[in-house]
């Protein structure tokens, strides 16, 4: 994996962004090098030990088009049924979906969500927060990706991902 200052990079817990810098930073007497982090989608600057990049799923934005095409299977296929319809076996197949921090697993998540928001929509029942929270994430995750790939702006990307998906994103 080829990560260095001024890369694109997607941080699983974190979004998309860029590798600002590299430091060196003493704790407990050991020095160690990092790389500190600015991501689109959070004001804050994270700074991460260089030699945990690898395990904790760090990795290189995808090009604009590979991720355009990708979500353009979303217009045709929104739905996905989880084969569960309790909440925590529902949570852990989300789960799974996140921890694949790819844009593949984001759009699993949307589907999995819409299933449920329709479906609830249809038997009269509230849809959970966390759903809705989760559902918000992945868009967010997607267009995150998009506009540092492209170098635009958040408010750009989530417009590409509307036009091209025809969902609403947060914030709308």
């Amino acid at each position: 994996m080829d990560i260095k200052v001024k890369s694109k990079v997607f941080y699983p817990s974190h979004g998309a962004g860029w590798v600002r810098r590299q430091k060196e930073i003493e704790f407990g007497g050991e020095k160690k090098k990092y790389f500190e982090f600015e991501l689109i989608n959070n004001p804050i600057t994270i700074s991460t030990p260089i030699e945990n990049i690898k395990e904790l799923g760090i990795r290189p934005v995808l090009s604009g088009k590979e991720i355009r095409d990708l979500i353009r299977g979303l217009k045709k296929d929104l739905y996905r049924d989880p084969g569960t319809k309790d909440f925590n076996s529902l949570m852990k197949v989300i789960e799974e979906e996140e921890e694949k921090a790819s844009v593949e697993g984001n759009i699993e998540i949307i589907k999995i969500c819409n299933h449920v928001i329709r479906t609830r929509n249809k038997e009269g029942r509230l849809i959970p927060v966390t759903i809705e929270k989760q559902l918000d994430k992945a868009i967010n995750d997607i267009s995150g990706e998009l506009a540092v790939s492209e170098g635009n702006s958040l408010e750009k990307a989530k417009a590409t991902f509307r036009r091209i998906t025809g969902l609403e994103t947060p914030e709308d």
